[in-house]
């Protein structure tokens, strides 16, 4: 009986051990390279839902000076502010093909590891289909952003933008699961074809006209 109690001991500790060694890596991964972010959407206890997304200080300095330019900011606050105005013009979420959700008092928090905070309004009761872009490191070499989604009934797994999915997702809910959405092809529209007739025929109708006139003369 000891044993066990002392087996389960050990992998309890090892367990909480394993959990501490991943957030600090985690920490410091985030805290020291600027390619690298994280998308949190979670759930608190009294129903908000809220936004987080973390990076290095690094990382939003960098796109503050592409937008802004160097020195354009003279405080923390002045910084702040530039930081909120670019998430505004660069990160969305559409669900269910129409409803645009609002992000309210976005916030950011300055360290090593910065995180901007905002509270996610208009969440319908029954989410089908998930649009979201975040291109708030676009710009930055290889970024990567990964999605974490902590709200019962959403994508359980991570997923990850980039250059090559142009730093969005586009998911739907099928039978329970969440699968990416086939995006609509926009196909050939019919109506050039029959222009591209008529131009083609107009055109060969000229030329024999003009052909048989010459012959006439």
């Amino acid at each position: 009986m000891v044993y066990v109690v002392n087996m389960l001991y050990k992998k309890s500790k090892m367990k909480f051990s394993f959990i501490i060694i991943s957030m600090l890596v985690s920490h410091f991964l985030f805290a020291h390279q600027p390619d690298l972010s994280n998308v949190i959407i979670s759930k608190t206890d009294n129903g908000q839902i809220i936004l987080q997304i973390n990076s290095s200080l690094t990382a939003f300095q960098q796109e503050v000076n592409y937008i802004n330019g160097e020195g354009v900011y003279k405080s923390p606050e002045e910084f702040q502010d530039l930081a909120i105005a670019h998430f505004k013009n660069s990160f969305s979420i559409v669900v269910n093909d129409r409803d645009t959700l609002q992000l309210k008092n976005p916030k950011v928090f300055l360290g090593h590891e910065t995180k901007l905070v905002a509270e996610i309004i208009g969440l319908p009761d029954k989410v089908n289909t998930i649009d979201l872009k975040n291109e708030l490191f676009k710009d930055i070499y290889n970024s990567q952003s990964i999605i974490i989604f902590l709200i019962d009934e959403f994508p359980k797994q991570k997923f990850t933008l980039n250059k090559d999915n142009n730093h969005e997702i586009n998911l739907e809910s099928l039978n329970g699961t969440w699968q990416p959405l086939k995006m609509q092809s926009a196909g050939f529209n019919s109506n050039y074809l029959i222009f591209l007739v008529i131009l083609l025929a107009a055109s060969l109708l000229l030329y024999f006209i003009r052909k048989r006139k010459k012959l006439n003369e």
